[in-house]
C-alpha cells in the first residue's frame, strides 16, 4: 500500500520542478533568437520527441506495456487517462552555429526543465479525463558583437536580448467509443529584453557609451484543440494461445487559434560609463514608460495518422508496433511586435515516427516490454534572418523503460522516457547554419488516487 513518505516525496518532487520551470535562466547563445519572441521550444513530450515530434495522432495510456504519459499538445488524449499521472522532462541541449562570412564557429550548451504536467481521469466509465501544466514556450539569450570604421575610429556595437513565453495550461476532453475530443486554454505570459550598445574604441579620445534599451512585458489567454479518431481494419484471433492481434488506424488533427497578448514597454536612449557594479547613467536622452501595444502570434494546426498493431490476451492489451505521419504549420508571416512584422516566414514540417516492443506479450523479459522509438522530420523553419529561408531537417532516438512490471494488482507504476535528437538548420545557400543535439529525460509517475480504503 501507497505510503504517506512516498506521496509526499512525489508531491515536492512537482512543487519544486513547477517553480524551476519558472526560475531557471538558460545559458543558450544563439542569434536566431533575436527574431519574432525567440527560439521556440519543442513543446512536446518526451515520447513525442523520440518519435520525430508525432503528438497529432499519438496516445498512449491505452496499453499495459506502454505506460502513460500527457499528451498535453493533442489534449484529446485526455480522455483516455485512467490513472492520475505526473508528468515531466529535462533537456539537456547543445549548439553549434557556424558562419561561412566570416568564418567562425561557435558552440553552447544549456539544461533547462521542459515541462511538467498533471493528468487525471475524472470519469473513466464515461471517457472524461483531464491535464493542467508548465511549460516554457520560447526563449530569448543572445549576445552578438560587431566592430566597424566610422569617422576613422572603431565603433564597437554589441547586440543583446533575454526573455521568452512561459505557459499554464489547463484541458478537458471526452471520449464517445472510438472518437474523442478535447481542449487546451490558459495563459501566456513572458517578458523580451533588447539592448543595443554602442562604444567607440579610441585610444587618445575619450566617448561615453550609448545605450538603446527596450523591455516588454506581455500576456494573454490561448485556446487550442484536437480531435482523434481510431478505427479497425483486420483482426488476427489465435485459439490456440487465446491471443487476438488488432490492426488499428488512428487519425488525429489539432489546432491553436492566433492569439494577441496585451503588452507593456519601456523604451530608453541613454550614455553611461562602465562602474565597478555595473553601468553607471550618465545622461537620459529620452526615456518612455508603460507603452501599451499587442504582440500578435499566429495561429498553427497539425493532422496526423497512425498505423499501429496490438495484442490481446487473458493479461491485457499490449501494444506491439506502431507508425505514425504528420504534417504541421504555423503562419508566421502573421506575426506582429507593436504592430511591427519580423524577418519570419510560414514554417511547416513533415515528420516520421515508428515505436515497437520486442516482446511484450509473454511478459517473460524486462527487455520485451521496453519500447524503442525512432523518428524524422524535415521542413522549413520560421526565421528567415537573410531572406534565403532556413531548411530543418532532424533524426530521433528514444525507448521507454518501464520501473515496475506492469500486473493487474498494481496501483502505480513508473517510465522512464528517453528521447535524443540530432538536428540541422540552414544550407549551403545561408550564411549561418546551426547543427543541434538535445537529449530529453522524461519520468511519468502514475498511479491510483483517491480511492477510499476498505481495510485499515
Amino acid at each position: 500500500m501507497r505510503s504517506v513518505s512516498i506521496t509526499t516525496a512525489r508531491l515536492c518532487l512537482v512543487v519544486i520542478f513547477g517553480f524551476s520551470l519558472l526560475n531557471t535562466q538558460a545559458q543558450q547563445n544563439s542569434p536566431f533568437t533575436r527574431y519574432g519572441i525567440g527560439e521556440y521550444y519543442q513543446s512536446q513530450h518526451t515520447v513525442s520527441r523520440s518519435l520525430g515530434g508525432l503528438s497529432a495522432a499519438y496516445a498512449d495510456g491505452l496499453n499495459n506495456n506502454v505506460g502513460q504519459s500527457v499528451n498535453f499538445n493533442n489534449p484529446a488524449t485526455y480522455s483516455s487517462l485512467y490513472m492520475v499521472t505526473f508528468d515531466l522532462g529535462v533537456t539537456i541541449d547543445s549548439r553549434t552555429l557556424r558562419s561561412a562570412n566570416p568564418t567562425g564557429k561557435f558552440t553552447s550548451n544549456y539544461f533547462v526543465p521542459s515541462y511538467l504536467a498533471i493528468g487525471v481521469p475524472l470519469k473513466r466509465a464515461n471517457g472524461w479525463g483531464m491535464a493542467f501544466g508548465l511549460k516554457p514556450v520560447s526563449n530569448i539569450n543572445y549576445s552578438i558583437e560587431n566592430r566597424a570604421r566610422v569617422a576613422g575610429d572603431s565603433l564597437q556595437t554589441i547586440y543583446e536580448g533575454s526573455g521568452g513565453i512561459n505557459q499554464v495550461f489547463v484541458g478537458l476532453a471526452k471520449k464517445w467509443k472510438t472518437f474523442s475530443i478535447g481542449f487546451n486554454t490558459g495563459y501566456n505570459f513572458g517578458r523580451k529584453e533588447i539592448n543595443t550598445r554602442k562604444a567607440f574604441l579610441n585610444d587618445t579620445v575619450s566617448y561615453y557609451q550609448s545605450v538603446n534599451s527596450s523591455k516588454t512585458d506581455f500576456s494573454g489567454v490561448f485556446l487550442s484543440g484536437g480531435f482523434q479518431y481510431e478505427f479497425s481494419v483486420g483482426k488476427k484471433v489465435n485459439t490456440n494461445t487465446k491471443t487476438t492481434d488488432n490492426y488499428l488506424i488512428r487519425l488525429g488533427v489539432t489546432g491553436t487559434l492566433q492569439q494577441k497578448l496585451s503588452a507593456t514597454q519601456d523604451v530608453s536612449k541613454q550614455t553611461y560609463i562602465v562602474g565597478v557594479s555595473g553601468d553607471v547613467k550618465i545622461d537620459s536622452i529620452s526615456e518612455q514608460s508603460g507603452v501599451k501595444g499587442q504582440v500578435l502570434l499566429p495561429s498553427t494546426y497539425a493532422a496526423g495518422i497512425t498505423f499501429h498493431k496490438t495484442s490481446t490476451n487473458p493479461r491485457g492489451i499490449f501494444e506491439l508496433w506502431s507508425i505514425g505521419l504528420e504534417y504541421t504549420s504555423t503562419q508566421w508571416t502573421k506575426y506582429r511586435f507593436y504592430d511591427q512584422p519580423d524577418k519570419l516566414s510560414d514554417s511547416w514540417l513533415y515528420k516520421l515516427g515508428i515505436q515497437f516492443a520486442a516482446d511484450p506479450v509473454s511478459g517473460q523479459s524486462y527487455w520485451g516490454n521496453v519500447n524503442f522509438r525512432t523518428g524524422f522530420y524535415y521542413g522549413k523553419d520560421y526565421i528567415n534572418a537573410d531572406g534565403a529561408g532556413l531548411k530543418t531537417y532532424g533524426v530521433s532516438f528514444g525507448a521507454g523503460f518501464p520501473i515496475r512490471k506492469w500486473r493487474t494488482y498494481d496501483q502505480q507504476f513508473t517510465v522512464l522516457n528517453t528521447a535524443l535528437q540530432f538536428g540541422k538548420r540552414g544550407s549551403s545557400v545561408n550564411n549561418v547554419t546551426e547543427n543541434y543535439m538535445q537529449f530529453t529525460l522524461g519520468m511519468s509517475l502514475s498511479d491510483l488516487w483517491f480511492i477510499k480504503r476498505k481495510y485499515d
